[in-house]
């Protein structure tokens, strides 16, 4: 490939993981390990976690994987489409919410949740949803989005300016809110 192009994979090609914990509830405790739910993942965050399970319960409960920080967060259905990255260490995961990890020197995670969130990302979820009333993507569709990937160099370029530019709108959201309450 050369250094301007950019090409087409399978995300499933792409991933060194995809953590799934759809149609799994887990025991919920008023405190314990961060249990991350889609209603909390929102606008590219994952918003502070309000419920939790038991630390005891945590080892049987993340049987499917445990995810890191950096990890992308999908919501698969009620909401298809909110994507954020963990920035948490240790967390459990609720249903309707996919972890994936992008192969190292191949997909960075960065650069694979500003897709997710893009117009050309979210239009390929939408492209493959399924259901009437409540909508959401199978794990075997989601596998087939096409993703289209220049050299790693330049994802975690594209990335980081970015994350720069997330980082500068939510320091401003917080000093209009602080000027608000003022």
């Amino acid at each position: 490939m050369s250094s301007n192009e950019w090409e087409e994979h399978k995300l499933e090609d792409v991933l060194e993981c995809l953590i799934d914990y759809r149609g799994k509830t887990p025991t919920k405790t008023a405190t314990g390990i961060p249990l991350v739910t889609a209603k909390i993942v929102k606008n590219g965050f994952v918003q502070k976690p309000d419920e939790y399970i038991a630390e005891s319960d945590y080892e049987s409960w993340m049987t499917r994987g445990f995810p890191e920080i950096g990890d992308v967060l999908l919501t698969t259905e009620a909401p298809l489409g909110e994507v954020a990255q963990l920035n948490i260490k240790r967390v459990a995961l609720a249903q309707r919410l996919v972890t994936l990890r992008g192969k190292k020197k191949i997909l960075d995670n960065g650069f694979l949740k500003y897709f997710l969130r893009s117009d050309v990302g979210q239009a390929r979820l939408k492209a493959r949803e399924t259901g009437t009333t409540v909508t959401g993507i199978k794990q075997s569709e989601l596998r087939q989005i096409m993703i289209p990937l220049p050299r790693i160099e330049t994802q975690r370029a594209i990335a980081a300016t970015l994350s720069a530019l997330d980082d500068k709108i939510e320091l401003n959201n917080r000093i209009n809110k602080t000027l608000e309450e003022m």
